[in-house]
């Protein structure tokens, strides 16, 4: 009889190697057909195939498989189409467009052209279709109201199109292999047995195979490495299942485990109990990614100093998104080889978007012209030439490729021998390219232009001269990738048979390129492992990173599909749909990260960044604080090494820290410019870079030309008179905001990028929730409360009637939900439950905070005015000399004393990260308190910052008579006249600003350089300069 057992076991128990050697034993017998081998994922395959060729040698019929590929196998003599995400979603838009035009679609209407809810409709028809839930089941359980009803009209149209054009999905194959097992379930039958290792629940399609497969004539073990004494629900509930079906449980025996199979087998668990301390778990709190990745590979070469190779060490991304691309980065810097393949997209490479660029033409606009001249794989002439008519073209004003000839023929200034041929290349190309035409006959264009231009030869044209094996290979597969794309979109000709313009072309190729990707740099199997929570499972290493321990980050357990938020939980169940709650997917994540704990075998390090911010920083994951109470001791620092790194690690005055050539470099010449070090040192810097001094003197010589009077291409000055004219005319009769001024009295260059040239970086795809989104909801909640509450707070101050905060808390908390409500956020989620808590009693503190102080004033002031704006509604204007400059703003709120005409200017801050001091103001980088001031007609005698975050309020500016508000000692108190002369500096300083824009002058010289600036990787300015 055949046998049916899970082994459950603890974390890196016996029973993998074991069944691993079975399957090695029939390898070697020649027996590689009598056995499956079920693995999780791809990865797990990859490296299982590897493991089996070291150990048997080129061996055939190696059966890695995941459950797709059972599917796959199943399905092999059947004829389907397999339709990719892109082909769903151009069925899904011609449905519902069809929907539309017949009226059947009401509910979704308004938003159902957004892409946004294309994507998640591929998500919502998949999990339905994974849950094996048909359109008929669907329909018949779903609530009868509309927000149901027509997702399951979009699933019955969608799988009709489907059969009628002959397509399959992933999750339609389960269903037609689930069929034929259940008509005949012959196809495991030549099998002695299946192994399925490294589960710990399965999917429900999964379940369904697995139940027609048990029904097989063939023995089927199940290895399940992770109980632990206090199991967690989602294996209980997968064991449950598997014992319905027959399966025998037998349980590994413990052993003795290690400090860390210890701590996982504890984390997450009601079993009492603590670990004594380690000072082999090392907590890692860096500023930001890059410092904490940086520090990360310092300790790495550390243990390769002790003798540890690269393969015994590896690094668990738990939020790969964040850290992927900043890991290459330092990964190369550092001159480490890592195990993951380096992969770029295809619509990132300058070949494709050369490609691209080719049918652009057609938009016929001067971007697309110069974009195609540029190019250098389909080039129209030589790189010299090319330099010098793109510098032509973007001088000359012209509109279109029609323009550009005739401006081009009347110019008699400028000459280039091959210019006409370039022109009428480009015009052939033009006409080339239909207005409309069909997806097939575009593919066939672009087809006949990688002909014409001999793209393959052209590459390795390229690889003979610059012997760049990297770059052949990448742009190599890059073609050959391109090809299958477009012989995929081709295909589409079956679903789109009208024809489409050349933009919708160009879109649906560009969401293909967008999608694939080529490997521009192979991983290294003797590199360092870089891992996820999931393939980390199994393995055991002398030394193991778990990086991105930040909560929110990690773990993300936010839902964020419509369609499967928190609320809808108990109806989804009811569909019959397999969906995860907040508490299910937490006992899911919660099995991954003890998994991953357990994978060390000496030092485990927990990393994390702050990541500040103007107004908030992350906080260490909640895992974090488990791994914290789970060892004995009442602070952290007794009961783990703490490692801090902050900003000041980019200038390493610690040897030990020293990690490349180039930080020795700058550490041998500054230790030598302060007299530390002899002068051998320098003939040691002259070994490491022959360049050195050529650099440094290059150096020298931009600072002192940066430092001199006169203007220079260093110091950062436009000297075009004609780009000056534009400038001023762009400022003419502009409305100035403040920061828009300040921006420029804190760094020229940051003003140059960010207001004039628009310099944006890249977006993020999906931000939940911003620091600026933060400071709204605070400002509009506060001018509301104390709007609403007025009279109450007046009497309160006055000492008329009781007021009591506390009570008016329901208040805050409603007036933020209805804030946060119209940033689409859900409020039912836990996450942000918690958040909006938090935030409610950051603000009922500052409130109360803020009564008490008021209370407490031996002369009193009352709140009368809130969002108080000015350049709005009326026009207010600053005189300078004679120059009167519109300015517009708002100010927070106005205090006035009681039975004066006085007021107090309140602004708030979320924290006191940008608080400004009256030296700030007198330099010329705080220009907000003191126009507040000029703009109103009433008597100013203070200004203060209301600090949220802490409930503190600190007087920057005070008429130093006013004692009940300012004492003498505060570097704000100011005589009258002294205050007169403030603003009068700050008048200075406007004129000053605005005429040094109008001049062209951007100096790369700020007075304020903030750490974080969006420019920095692009400016040329260093807080503390380097000789390197």
């Amino acid at each position: 009889m055949a046998d049916r057992i899970v082994y459950l076991g603890p974390y890196n128990n016996t029973k993998s190697n074991q069944l691993f050697n079975k399957a090695i034993d029939y390898l070697k017998q020649g027996k590689g057909n009598k056995f499956y081998y079920i693995l999780p994922n791809g990865i797990l395959l990859e490296d299982y195939r590897r493991r089996i060729i070291e150990k048997v040698g080129g061996a055939f019929d190696i059966n890695l498989f995941t459950f797709d590929d059972i599917v796959d196998r199943l399905l092999e003599d059947e004829f389907y189409i397999f339709i990719d995400a892109n082909t769903k979603e151009i069925l899904l838009y011609q449905i519902i467009s069809r929907l539309k035009q017949y009226n059947k679609l009401n509910f979704y209407r308004n938003i159902s052209n957004k892409r946004g809810f294309i994507y998640s409709l591929i998500r919502i028809i998949g999990e339905i279709k994974r849950s094996l839930v048909t359109v008929d089941m669907y329909l018949e359980r779903c609530p009868k109201e509309p927000f149901y009803t027509e997702i399951g009209l979009i699933y019955d149209e969608y799988e009709k199109n489907l059969n009628s054009h002959g397509f399959i999905d992933r999750e339609e194959s389960f269903f037609k292999s689930l069929k034929m097992l259940k008509g005949n379930n012959s196809f495991f039958n030549d099998l002695d047995f299946i192994i399925i290792d490294g589960f710990f629940d399965f999917r429900p399609q999964e379940m369904e195979l697995l139940r027609e497969m048990s029904r097989a004539d063939c023995s089927i073990f199940i290895n399940m490495p992770f109980g632990r004494n206090d199991n967690f629900k989602t294996l209980l509930e997968t064991i449950e299942f598997l014992e319905d079906l027959g399966y025998r449980v037998e349980r590994e025996e413990e052993g003795k485990l290690t400090y860390y199979e210890k701590l996982a087998n504890n984390l997450f668990s009601s079993v009492k109990g603590q670990l004594k301390p380690n000072s082999n778990i090392h907590v890692l709190k860096a500023a930001d990614n890059y410092l904490e990745l940086k520090k990360i590979v310092e300790i790495i070469k550390g243990h390769i100093l002790e003798g540890a190779q690269l393969k015994d060490m590896a690094v668990v991304l738990l939020n790969p998104s964040e850290y992927k691309d900043k890991l290459f980065k330092v990964f190369e810097e550092e001159k480490i080889p890592c195990s993951l393949n380096k992969e770029i997209k295809l619509i990132q490479l300058p070949l494709i978007k050369e490609l691209t660029y080719i049918f652009q033409v057609k938009e016929n606009t001067k971007k697309s012209i110069i974009n195609r001249i540029k190019s250098n794989y389909f080039s129209l002439c030589n790189t010299e030439e090319r330099d010098k008519l793109e510098y032509y073209l973007r001088k000359l004003a012209f509109k279109s490729l029609e323009d550009l000839m005739e401006r081009t023929g009347s110019n008699t200034k400028f000459h280039m021998p091959n210019l006409d041929f370039i022109l009428k290349t480009l015009e052939e190309e033009f006409n080339l390219i239909p207005a409309k035409a069909s997806i097939n006959d575009y593919t066939l264009i672009l087809m006949d232009f990688i002909k014409k231009y001999n793209i393959e030869e052209k590459i390795l044209h390229i690889y003979n001269e610059i012997k760049d094996f990297k770059l052949f290979y990448r742009d190599i597969s890059a073609i050959n990738r391109l090809k299958d794309i477009l012989n995929k979109i081709s295909s589409l000709n079956k679903i789109i048979k009208e024809e489409i313009t050349f933009r919708d072309y160009i879109n649906l190729l560009s969401n293909y390129l967008d999608e694939e990707s080529v490997i521009e740099t192979m991983g290294n199997r003797n590199g360092i492992n870089i891992l996820s929570p999931v393939t980390v499972r199994g393995k055991k290493y002398r030394a193991l990173f778990l990086v991105g321990l930040s909560q929110g980050n990690y773990p993300n357990l936010i839902e964020e599909n419509f369609f499967f938020k928190e609320d809808n939980y108990l109806k989804l169940k009811e569909i019959g749909l397999d969906i995860k709650n907040y508490h299910q997917r937490l006992d899911k994540e919660s099995i991954l990260f003890t998994t991953a704990i357990a994978a060390c075998g000496e030092n485990l390090y927990l990393s994390y960044s702050e990541n500040a911010t103007e107004d908030e920083k992350d906080i260490p994951s909640m895992f974090l604080d488990e791994i914290l109470n789970a060892i004995e001791g009442d602070k952290s620092e007794e009961k783990v090494d703490l490692i801090t790194v902050d900003i000041d690690y980019l200038i390493k005055n610690n040897h030990n820290e020293l990690t490349t050539k180039r930080e020795l470099l700058q550490y041998i010449l500054e230790k030598y410019a302060l007299s530390q070090y002899e002068g051998e040192g320098l003939s040691i810097s002259t070994d490491l870079d022959k360049n050195v001094f050529s650099e440094i003197d290059d150096k020298i010589t931009c600072e002192i030309e940066r430092n001199t009077k006169k203007f220079s291409k260093y110091s950062g000055n436009i000297n075009d008179e004609h780009i000056s004219e534009d400038i001023k005319n762009i400022h003419k009769g502009k409305i100035f905001s403040i920061s828009y001024l300040e921006s420029y009295g804190k760094c020229p260059y940051y003003f140059l990028l960010n207001n004039l040239l628009n310099v944006e970086e890249m977006e993020r795809e999906f931000e939940d929730f911003t620091p600026l989104d933060r400071g709204k909801i605070n400002h509009e909640v506060l001018k509301v409360y104390y709007y609403n509450y007025e009279d109450q707070i007046r009497k309160y101050i006055l000492g008329i009637e009781t007021f009591d905060p506390e009570e008016t808390y329901d208040f805050i908390l409603n007036k933020i939900k209805e804030n946060m409500n119209q940033l689409g956020v859900d409020l039912n989620s836990k996450l942000w439950q918690l958040r909006i808590e938090n935030n409610t009693n950051r603000i009922l503190e500052f409130i109360k905070s803020d009564l008490n102080r008021l209370t407490k004033m031996k002369k009193k002031l009352i709140p009368v005015g809130y969002e108080i704006d000015f350049g709005r509604r009326e026009p207010f204007e600053i005189e300078i000399d004679g120059v009167k400059i519109p300015f517009t703003g708002v100010i927070d709120r106005l205090d006035k004393y009681v039975g004066e005409d006085k007021y107090i200017i309140i602004d708030y801050k979320n924290s006191s990260y940008s608080i400004r001091n009256i030296e700030d103001m007198i330099a010329g980088t705080s220009l907000q308190l003191p126009i507040y001031i000029l703009s109103q007609k009433s008597k100013i005698v203070g200004a203060l910052y209301g600090i949220i975050s802490t409930g503190e309020f600190q007087v920057k500016i005070g008429i130093v008579d006013e004692k009940n508000l300012i004492n003498k000692k505060n570097k704000g108190a100011l005589t009258e006249e002294e205050l007169d002369e403030l603003l009068n500096i700050t008048k200075g300083f406007i004129r000053s600003y605005i005429e040094s824009i109008h001049k062209g002058n951007f100096s790369v010289d700020p007075k304020e350089c903030l750490p974080y600036c969006t420019y920095k990787n692009i400016c040329r300015y260093k807080p503390k300069i380097s000789l390197l």
